[in-house]
């Protein structure tokens, strides 16, 4: 009659955890959707570790055969637990006990009321008949015909189980049989049905559910869905515990729209590796041309400890076509991918040399060009500075890479870079001064089958580069809102100087513009890769400040540069369209504004000041009240995106209606094409013991079909409407929250951040 013997058989049969899903639900506290529990006040005064048995009644007759009969106001305490009886009997013989009439069983976290009670103390066996449990500790009430427990077995037959309140039938699990094993961590149950409003409405003839950390092959909760590009969409998951180290899921998933689909994941891990492998296969999509064939997905991840100074490492994802994604949606990839990223890697790090080889690519997908893959790309850099006479320190960086692209004019091509510098640092709490000089030398070998073409097949590149770069360290003490705070205030400034090198010859293999954000003010080169190398001699203006309370949290920070160059640069070549050369002077800013609880804004601005136009911006307006409460606003402007200017606006919302009510929105919208980008708009009811969301949803089709750049075609739009239900304590995972479902779709919900430079 222990505590874990009566209370782990009501938690465990029932696949209850112990408080596993505490954060991720979100129920009413228990006191309000339950009256206070009625218990003895001096099952408070009770230890657990008291292991005698004591008996407490009016009346007790002792029979010869070593026999206790006990009758009137029973009250039977064992360690922290308290059983009332109207009748008792205890046999010293047989070692059993049995009491009869208004059983109430009271432990610190249930509390039963039963007709009959019986323990054979010996076996450690404990049996329950027609029991009415409540638990205290977590929100759950049922019934039992009876319960048993025998060592690490537990039975119960014609139980039942809910988290309503009394006289809330709402919905309720029903099983003729369940048998738990404590040792296997798992339990199985015969002929389930789920009853709403005493209506049957779900019915499984068996089912296996863990009551421990342990896995066991076995059903997962299937996942329901519906649109209009898929139709109903249905998906049934089969986890197989293959080992303790590694496991698989199959899902097949049925789409009415597409046909049926088989998803299958294999995962491992090990001390030293980790990774998984995932399939997906149409074998025939009925909403695509007979003939189309398969269409499937395959990705591979893994990471791994080769030794003390070895790393390895794969990402690949393959599709069958370029509309997978953005038709039939996957876990391992975004809806709106435009490519795919491939990349293994094999790292060294030593006490001298560190070194990577890569081998890398993107699938493209859509009417775009394809891209150069690095087959491979091997870099050699020094571990550390060395350090010279005087405070200098000597740095080299070396690489090779062999390009590929069969599309491509240069189809092949070898490159080969050397980059020593010398680098001299002042670093101190109040101020940085870092003077470099560096010498980067780049050989190219490129070759192509097109013989009319004229190519240069051997170029070598020298360009010197100087920077210096400073910064001072400033803080003062401020009375902010009449709360003492500390400003503080970081000029920075930086002068950069590359000579002109003609580089018309060379092809771009794995270079583009950067962003021209605060930070990439003070960049060495405005260019990713190292095909091209731009020419400037520039001095970059800068300066942060910050503004932090009595506890350190950063309220406000503002940062605004500009660079400053002394001498035009020279346009790089006609392989970059002139929109990619940099303006004489970009004028960058960012600011973030926590100026009150719960109000946050962030924006971020990039303004050409010799051509008077603004370049790119990014406002955001947070509110956020609590966790049922949030309101964002966001615009977002950038003057041209391959070759069209882009400029949207849009909300996201939640916001409680009343204390089971909560409504929510979304709505983005293109400002310049006058349309409609996504929209979500939905009601959410939650009680005590079960919680509804319908959800509308409208999205942009994505449409990779189309021709680069063709905008001629009005956009389609998917359709369709979303029901979760969810029975509190049964079967409810992650993804309910509102959180979680602000954070799906195009335009996710990011929580303003405070970053530090």
């Amino acid at each position: 009659m222990t505590h874990s013997l009566i209370y782990r058989l009501i938690i465990m049969a029932l696949g209850i955890p112990y408080l596993a899903h505490a954060e991720e639900q979100t129920p009413q506290p228990i006191q309000q959707c339950y009256g206070a529990v009625d218990m003895p006040a001096k099952l408070s005064q009770l230890s657990a570790k008291d292991n005698r048995l004591q008996i407490l009644s009016d009346r007790i007759r002792m029979m010869q055969d070593q026999t206790a009969l006990f009758d009137g106001n029973i009250e039977i305490i064992y360690r922290d637990t308290m059983l009332h009886a109207a009748n008792a009997q205890v046999s010293q013989k047989d070692q059993t006990l049995l009491a009869s009439g208004g059983i109430q069983y009271y432990s610190p976290d249930l509390k039963v009321s039963s007709s009959h009670f019986s323990a054979q103390l010996k076996q450690d066996k404990a049996v329950l008949s027609e029991a009415d449990y409540q638990l205290v500790s977590q929100s759950g009430r049922g019934y039992a015909k009876e319960m048993s427990a025998l060592n690490q077995q537990i039975n119960l037959s014609e139980a039942s189980f809910t988290t309503c309140p009394e006289n809330d039938s709402s919905w309720a699990l029903h099983a003729d049989k369940i048998n738990i094993n404590a040792d296997d961590g798992w339990g199985e149950a015969w002929h389930s049905v789920i009853k709403i409003q005493d209506v049957p409405v779900f019915y499984l003839p068996y089912m296996t559910f863990p009551v421990s950390d342990k896995r066991k092959s076995g059903l997962l909760f299937p996942k329901f869905g519906s649109s209009q590009r898929l139709g109903v969409d249905f998906q049934t998951p089969y986890y197989l515990n293959l080992a303790e180290n590694y496991d698989a899921t199959i899902s097949p998933r049925f789409m009415s729209k597409r046909g049926a689909q088989l998803n299958t994941e294999f995962r491992y891990l090990t001390d030293d590796h980790n990774g998984q492998l995932q399939l997906e296969i149409l074998p025939d999509d009925n909403d695509k041309p007979a003939g189309f064939g398969s269409r499937y997905l395959t990705h591979f991840s893994h990471t791994g400890e080769l030794s003390e100074r070895w790393r390895a490492s794969v990402d690949f994802t393959d599709v069958s076509d370029d509309a997978y994604l953005s038709e039939l949606g996957s876990d391992y990839s975004n809806q709106s991918d435009t490519q795919l990223y491939r990349q293994a890697s094999l790292n060294y790090f030593g006490d001298f040399v560190n070194s990577e080889i890569r081998l890398q690519g993107f699938e493209i997908l859509g009417n775009y060009s394809p891209s150069y893959a690095a087959l491979p790309q091997i870099d050699l850099s020094s571990a550390a500075p060395m350090d010279l006479a005087a405070g200098f320190e000597f740095n080299w960086h070396s690489q090779y890479a062999h390009f590929r692209n069969e599309a491509a004019v240069i189809n092949n091509s070898d490159r080969l870079h050397l980059e020593p510098s010398i680098r001299w640092p002042l670093i101190t709490p109040a101020m940085e001064l870092v003077a470099e000089t560096s010498l980067l030398h780049t050989r190219y070998q490129q070759n192509t089958d097109q013989n009319t073409l004229m190519i240069q097949e051997e170029i070598n590149r020298t360009v010197p580069k100087v920077q210096i770069n400073a910064k001072l360290n400033m803080e003062r003490e401020l009375a902010w809102d009449d709360l003492d705070s500390l400003q503080t205030f970081e000029p920075q400034i930086q002068y950069l100087y590359i000579p002109y090198r003609d580089q018309s010859n060379i092809g771009l293999y794995d270079t583009a513009r950067l962003q021209d954000d605060y930070y990439g003010l003070f960049r060495e080169n405005r260019y990713s890769g190292l095909d091209r190398i731009a020419d400037t001699n520039q001095l970059t203006i800068g300066w942060t400040t910050r503004l932090y309370d009595s506890e350190d949290t950063e309220l406000f920070r503002f940062s605004l540069g500009q660079i400053v160059f002394l001498e035009d640069p020279q346009p790089i070549d006609s392989l970059l369209p002139d929109t990619e050369q940099p303006a004489d002077s970009v004028l960058a800013s960012e600011l973030l504004w926590n100026w009150s609880k719960g109000w946050y804004l962030n924006t971020a601005l990039q303004y050409d000041s010799s051509n008077e136009r603004m370049v790119k911006s990014n406002v955001t307006l947070d509110y956020i009240a609590d966790d049922k409460s949030l309101i964002q606003l966001n615009h977002r402007y950038s003057r041209e995106v391959s070759d069209y200017e882009i400029a949207q606006v849009g909300f996201l919302a939640t916001t409680p209606i009343d204390d089971k009510w909560k409504l929510i929105a979304s709505y983005y919208r293109d400002i310049n094409k006058h349309h409609m980008i996504e929209a979500n708009f939905g009601l959410q009811y939650e009680s005590c013991c079960w919680a509804i969301r319908v959800v509308a949803k409208r999205q942009i089709n994505t449409n990779l079909e189309l021709a680069l750049n063709d905008l001629s075609q009005p956009p389609t739009f998917d359709n369709g409407i979303a029901v979760q239900f969810v029975l509190k304590g049964f079967g409810e995972g992650a993804g309910f929250s509102v959180s979680d479902m602000l954070s799906n779709g195009i335009f996710g919900y990011r929580r303003p951040y405070l970053l530090n430079n």
